[in-house]
Order: C-alpha cells, then structure tokens, then sequence
C-alpha cells in the first residue's frame, strides 16, 4: 500500500466527515423550527443528538491529530485536541517498536531520559505486561546500562501520519535500536 495515498485519502476523508457532521449539525435545527412541531420530547431529542454529535466531532479530531517537528537534535510531538506535547531528545532514544498495522499502528519509544515530560512514564511491570515482546527487547538494553532509568511513550494519534514520525525518528536517532516491526513499517512507507 503506497502510504503517502492513503495520508491524502485520510485527509480527504476527515474532511468530508467533518463537513457531513457539521451540516447534519445544523440542518437538525433548523429542521425543527421550520417543521413548527415544537414539542418538548422533540427538543430534548434535538439536544441529545447535537451533543453526541458534538462528542463524536471531539473523538475524531483527537484521533486524527498530530504534528511534530524536528528542531537540530530533539524532536516535538503534539498528539490530539488538548495538545499534548513530547519532546524527544534523538541521543537519548534507545528502543522504537510498532505495533498493529495501517491506521492502527502504535509507536512505543523507550528513551534515557523524560526531559521535563510528565507524559514519559517510567517503564514498570504494567509497561511489560501491555507490550511483552518490547519488554524482551528492553530487557537487552537494560543489561548494559543497568544503572539507567528508562522511559517510555505510546503514540495512538495521527493514523497514517504515524509513519512519517516512524521515518523521521528512524532518520534521526542514530543510536536507537528498532525492532524488525517498525523497520518492516519504515519499508512500507518508502515505498
């Protein structure tokens, strides 16, 4: 699958979504007034659908956003609505997995350091038992630096935008190791 033709059919996609749920939207009240059925059931009714409609418009612009930047040896990450933002240091970063597939796809990142991010968790047993196959990983890296603290972070934002972070972090942290996953997610994007 040729991954930058699905960042533009995502694109296009999100915005015909956006476009449909907004007219829907408003169309529903205006509806109403036109239709001059203004029971009390019928407005409560209305009120409910635009706040779910509000809900699921909040869910998928979470889902879809992110954005990073690269800036010299560091790069920053913002993922959803509220704008959370990593910054990673490339030096630091030891470990990049990927799990799942397509829009799907998660990128877990195992740095040295949490460099002013509350969001860093330190790796711990829940760490281990959510991502097995990362633990093994870690537990190679963790033997030759056994004084280190290690953090880690799961990116689920972005959708197919996800693999070019996976290609730039792959261009920019030289010392980091990737698992085969994300080197087979790395080969799909260039494509």
């Amino acid at each position: 699958m040729n991954i930058n033709k699905a960042i533009r059919k995502q694109k296009k996609t999100y915005k015909r979504f956006m476009l449909s749920m907004c007219f829907i939207f408003v169309l529903l009240p205006i509806a109403l007034m036109i239709s001059n059925i203004m029971s009390m059931f019928f407005i409560i009714y209305l009120i409910c659908i635009e706040i779910m409609i509000t809900f699921v418009l909040l869910l998928r612009i979470n889902e879809e956003y992110i954005d990073f930047k690269q800036n010299g040896y560091k790069i920053s990450i913002w993922c959803g609505i509220t704008r959370v933002k990593f910054i990673i240091i490339c030096k630091k970063v030891d470990l990049v997995h990927t799990e799942g597939h397509g829009r799907n796809l998660k990128i877990i990142i195992i740095t040295k350091s949490g460099f002013r991010n509350k969001r860093i968790r330190p790796v711990d047993i829940n760490f281990f038992m959510k991502y097995p196959y990362v633990a093994k990983m870690y537990i190679e890296i963790k033997t030759q630096n056994l004084e280190k603290t290690y953090y880690y972070l799961v990116i689920n934002n972005g959708g197919f935008r996800k693999y070019s972070l996976l290609n730039d972090l792959y261009k920019t942290c030289n010392q980091a190791v990737f698992s085969d996953d994300a080197i087979e997610n790395i080969k799909e994007y260039r494509e």
